[in-house]
């Protein structure tokens, strides 16, 4: 209302102004009137303008006053309104609980049911559990049965283990043993293929010696003209004195090793050996047994007699023989030696040789004597 008066208060003095400003052209005296009065006006607009200002003031401030007891009126609205709903709640939650107390004595029945049936569960239960005390407590028991068993086991796996030990070692000797058998078989082994090689060959010398002993013969050609040769060139004799040799017409082989066997049936003085036949023959058959003679022979009294070994020659170092001694003699044209063996007696006399010339076996009879080659060497 005051801001509608105030309009109209300043549009009359803007009209009044405009007036004034039309008269002020016409006459100068009513110009200075004009302007009086305008001061006038201005002074009043001035004193307008402040009753303006103190009613925007007191507006403002009414409306202030309009707004926070507007404000207050709504918390206490609020207030009011939010003790209404609390109350509403109480009495909703009243009216609920009268509502649900058949329920609730419902469930309080069912709750009952619910115990006396816990209760009857319960008594059958620690029924149960008296029985499961005793199977607890047989358990127990068995528990300490197995436990017991098991500190057995323990002990009867600890003794099985020293004894595993104890195999393994005596499984370690073994294999130890084994290998050294292995070894000494793989010797006996070697040794053995050696003893069937040594067999074979003394198979083959023994087929050897026994044919050369079958097809060995005394000569009818090389030998002294005293000696007489009979039963097919097995056997000589002689019956008058010196040392008369015989030949035999077998050459004794370049390889191998060759046995021939000579038994004595009558003796006066005999030696048996081998000998070079070109050089006994130069010597007429006789006395053909010492250094340079051209044969290699042991005499019945022991005397050894030879070619080229004086200290040997004329030495009584073999072994002595008599009537119904078979000397078996022993020749490795190879090895270079010949051996006299004694059958009876085992008895031996080695002697080597000169291998340069070809040597057949042979015999030196003094006075009534009488000799045999043994189709087969009695060993």
């Amino acid at each position: 209302m005051i801001q509608l008066q105030l309009k109209r208060l300043i549009k009359s003095s803007r009209s009044q102004e405009q007036k004034n400003d039309i008269q002020q052209d016409d006459n100068p005296i009513s110009n200075h009137l004009q302007m009086k009065q305008l001061n006038l006006q201005l002074q009043h607009f001035k004193l307008y303008q402040d009753i303006l200002n103190e009613a925007l003031n007191k507006y403002n401030l009414i409306m202030q006053t309009i707004s926070s007891l507007s404000n207050e009126f709504k918390d206490i609205q609020l207030q009011q309104f939010k003790q209404y709903v609390s109350n509403f709640e109480k009495d909703l939650s009243l009216m609920q609980k009268f509502t649900q107390f058949d329920q609730i004595e419902a469930e309080l029945k069912l709750y009952k049911q619910q115990k006396e049936l816990l209760q009857n569960q319960l008594t059958e239960s620690e029924k149960n559990n008296l029985g499961n005390q005793q199977v607890i407590n047989d358990f127990k028991k068995n528990d300490a049965e197995q436990k017991k068993l098991i500190q057995d086991l323990k002990k009867q796996n600890e003794g099985y283990s020293i004894k595993v030990k104890e195999l393994e070692q005596q499984k370690t000797q073994c294999e130890v043993i084994v290998k050294e058998k292995q070894a000494e078989l793989q010797i006996c082994q070697q040794q053995n293929q050696k003893n069937n090689e040594m067999l074979k060959q003394l198979q083959q010398t023994l087929v050897q010696d026994q044919q050369f002993s079958q097809s060995l013969t005394f000569s009818t050609t090389y030998k002294h003209i005293q000696g007489s040769v009979t039963q097919n060139g097995k056997v000589i004799e002689n019956s008058s004195g010196g040392y008369y040799c015989c030949m035999c017409d077998q050459m004794i082989p370049k390889n191998g090793v060759i046995q021939f066997a000579i038994k004595i049936i009558e003796i006066a003085d005999i030696m048996i050996g081998i000998g070079f036949r070109d050089i006994v023959q130069s010597k007429s058959y006789n006395d053909c047994y010492n250094i340079g003679r051209g044969t290699y022979n042991i005499q019945f009294n022991g005397y050894c007699w030879n070619h080229d070994q004086s200290d040997k020659n004329g030495k009584q170092i073999a072994f002595p023989f008599s009537t119904n001694d078979i000397i078996i003699v022993e020749v490795d044209i190879q090895k270079k030696y010949v051996k006299w063996t004694k059958s009876s007696t085992n008895q031996s006399f080695t002697l080597n040789i000169d291998t340069s010339k070809d040597l057949y076996p042979c015999v030196h009879l003094w006075g009534r004597c009488k000799v045999e080659i043994l189709n087969k060497v009695f060993k």
